[in-house]
Parts: C-alpha cells; sequence; structure tokens
C-alpha cells in the first residue's frame, strides 16, 4: 500500500517534469527535466516491482537509471562543445 501511495506521489511530480520539459526556456532546463522523468519513470517501475512482488521491474528501473546517466552526460557534452570528438589542442597550448 505504501509503494502505491508513493507511486501516485512520483506520478504527480513526474507531470510537473512533464511540464517543465516542455516549457523549459534554456536546452539545460529542458535536459535536467528529461533527466527527472528519466528518474521518476524509474522509481515508479521500482514501486511497480514492490507492488507486483516481482524482481524483474526493479532490474529494468536500474537500467533506465544507468541510460539516463550515460546519456545525460553525453547531451551536455555535446550541447557544451557541439561536437563528441576530443579538442586536438587545447586553447592555452596555441
Amino acid at each position: 500500500m505504501t509503494a502505491l501511495a508513493a507511486a501516485i506521489g512520483v506520478g504527480i511530480a513526474l507531470l510537473l517534469c512533464v511540464v517543465r520539459l516542455f516549457s523549459g526556456p534554456t536546452l539545460y532546463d529542458r535536459t535536467l527535466a528529461a533527466n527527472g522523468v528519466i528518474i521518476k519513470l524509474a522509481i515508479i517501475v521500482g514501486a511497480a516491482g514492490v507492488i507486483t512482488a516481482q524482481a524483474v521491474f526493479v532490474d529494468a528501473a536500474l537500467a533506465f537509471v544507468l541510460a539516463s546517466v550515460v546519456a545525460n552526460v553525453a547531451v551536455l557534452k555535446f550541447f557544451r562543445s557541439r561536437s563528441f570528438q576530443t579538442p586536438l589542442a587545447r586553447a592555452e597550448d596555441m
């Protein structure tokens, strides 16, 4: 019963993150909101695993979180340098 109440509460927070995702003024705000959406979905999936007593849901939630971290780092690196390549020379060396 507690997991159900937590899932409902996180679902409400998820809706607020989705609103922020579509109305974020900058790309960084949208990236942060997308990360929040993924984390909240992972919490809801984990709560579903507790409610149904199946461990496979918890494994899926962990996979969501790990994929979110990797994707978040990649997207923010791309926004910062506009490329996935490392620079060939540092600016202070030139």
